[in-house]
């Protein structure tokens, strides 16, 4: 798997174009994990294995967005994104908050 920084000026184009494919088929369906891990709080999973419904950077709120079935993550003011992709799709996903937070984004195929 190759690890690699998507700059700030491409989150939006780089995560609509993955959410497109995701939502017309075009890449396998798939179920998400949420971890944080902060200083103070340690290392917690928000949301365990539920189905994916989209990703998204807004940049005009500044918020990233994992949508699954039973859960809305948002992720304000992040300074910092990583995707893990193997055969061109992605594995995993790391955003960094401003703060210091990491969200862990993790796929598992169904």
């Amino acid at each position: 798997m190759a690890t690699k920084k998507i700059e700030r000026e491409q989150w939006e184009s780089y995560f609509n174009q993955w959410d497109k494919k995701y939502r017309e088929g075009q890449v396998p369906k798939r179920k998400v994990q949420i971890e944080i891990v902060n200083q103070d709080l340690g290392d917690q999973v928000e949301t365990h294995w539920q189905e994916l419904v989209g990703l998204s950077y807004d940049p005009k709120d500044d918020v990233f967005e994992v949508a699954a079935e039973r859960h809305d993550h948002l992720i304000h003011k992040p300074t910092e994104i990583y995707v893990e992709e193997e055969n061109g799709d992605l594995k995993v996903v790391e955003v960094i908050q401003w703060d210091g937070t990491k969200n862990i984004i993790s796929f598992k195929f169904e």
